[in-house]
């Protein structure tokens, strides 16, 4: 790999570190079917861009509010790079929950997330964090899955861990839904599938029934296809407690025959 680093200036309410990192990313990390290779790139070049800002005099990092982003930025791959600078901008700013219009650019949201720290007039016992991390995660024959991930923390017993996982087709230049690689028509018996893969992860940690009743089966857009079959990703607190992390289910690739478009089985 080849890196670069170029800082840029500080700034007056924080210290903006920008730095980027050309990175030689080889593509095709998972073996599949053969691509249309006039229309997917063989690999990947990228460069990793890095935020790091902290609130004003701060003497050390660890005790001060801090935002640290970083996001891996591919050559000649636009409109990828938009749609993860999107989700990565919804991520920080909450998913919409907040009734104030949404920030346009990561370093609004970071100044916006330091001056809020420093309004705080009652401080928490552990300092205020922001972070983000975009980077490629896997590629599986034309599709390329990022993995987005961000930690808020702004009191409290802990912080909230969100990650998600962003695929896109690099020979059509678009983000896949989940339902784009279902066959049309196949929607509830996919979701079937997912109920079996649920009810096997719950005997699996040995729940009880009141566990069963309060953590019920959930559907969720966010998943990726690897070798192993079709892996559906649940957030903290959705099909358990904080404590149990994200959970996983994966559907192998033998149930999926009916219901997963050959395109990506």
């Amino acid at each position: 790999m080849l890196y670069e680093c170029l800082p840029l200036k500080a700034r007056a309410r924080g210290t903006l570190i920008m730095a980027l990192t050309l990175a030689l990313i080889l593509g095709g990390c998972e073996q599949g079917k053969e691509r249309d290779k006039s229309r997917a790139p063989a690999t990947l070049a990228s460069q990793v861009e890095s935020l790091e800002m902290f609130e004003p005099n701060c003497a050390s990092p660890d005790k001060c509010a801090s935002v640290a982003i970083q996001r891996e930025v591919f050559s000649d791959q636009a409109s990828l790079n938009d749609a993860v600078y999107r989700q990565l901008l919804t991520q920080l700013q909450g998913f919409g929950e907040s009734s104030e219009a949404p920030l346009d650019s990561l370093e609004k949201v970071a100044q916006k997330f330091l001056d809020d720290a420093a309004a705080v007039t009652i401080p928490s016992a552990a300092q205020w964090q922001l972070t983000g991390n975009a980077k490629k995660l896997s590629r599986r024959d034309d599709v390329v899955t990022i993995e987005i991930d961000s930690y808020l923390y702004t009191g409290g017993a802990h912080g909230m861990p969100v990650s998600r996982w962003l695929n896109w087709d690099l020979a059509n230049e678009s983000q896949l839904a989940l339902n784009d690689v279902l066959v049309p028509g196949q929607e509830d018996a996919f979701w079937k599938l997912a109920e079996a893969a649920h009810d096997e992860w719950l005997k699996s940690q040995q729940v009880n029934e009141d566990f069963r009743q309060n953590w019920p089966f959930s559907r969720t857009e966010d998943f990726r296809l690897t070798n192993d079959g079709l892996v559906l990703r649940y957030g903290v607190y959705t099909l358990a407690p904080y404590s149990m992390g994200e959970i996983e289910l994966t559907i192998p690739p033998a149930k999926l025959k009916a219901v997963l478009r050959e395109r990506f089985q």
